[in-house]
């Protein structure tokens, strides 16, 4: 089975809050994919519980689109890693890696202006596969985590995981 990129990085050596372009790519037509790391939580340390990052999955999806979304960016998919560490975050163009920090910063933001479950989008039976399974609280604590700790940026050549060195870890 090949390598996936994901796991061609050190997990043991990410920063988080952070983001990091996880990859890049042309489609056939010549346009730019690119697709984010948005590191919530550092790896193997702590994770989003699974009613928080759920919740935030509705809401952060529309409110990082309202935030980076633009005549040149155009988010495909945001949603949230198994790990529960963070999010993948896919899109047409290629902004720069600040500007998604600064995205995911004011969208955590924009969390703590939601005050009641109500106010999640598609949180109901038709939209949501488990539209029961959500915590607003949960979600806001973990946008007061972000908002406290600021989103920095990764740097790829720091956690590239080599065949040599991954030889020399037994991997």
């Amino acid at each position: 089975m090949p390598l996936l990129d994901s796991f061609r990085v050190d997990h043991t050596k990410m920063n988080a809050p952070a983001v990091r372009v996880a990859k890049t790519m042309k489609t056939k037509r010549g346009e730019i994919i690119s697709v984010f790391d948005l590191r919530f939580y550092k790896p193997n340390k702590a994770k989003m519980d699974g009613k928080g990052i759920h919740t935030l999955e509705h809401l952060f999806a529309g409110f990082i689109r309202e935030h980076l979304n633009s005549k040149d960016i155009e988010i495909i998919d945001c949603s949230p890693m198994g790990c529960r560490t963070g999010f993948y975050m896919s899109l047409l163009g290629k902004p720069k890696t600040k500007a998604v920090a600064k995205a995911v910063l004011n969208s955590m933001k924009d969390v703590l202006k939601v005050k009641k479950e109500a106010d999640i989008p598609e949180l109901n039976v038709y939209q949501c596969g488990t539209y029961k399974m959500h915590s607003l609280k949960n979600a806001r604590k973990i946008a007061k985590y972000m908002i406290k700790n600021g989103v920095g940026i990764m740097d790829n050549k720091k956690l590239f995981l080599s065949e040599q060195k991954m030889k020399k870890l037994g991997i």
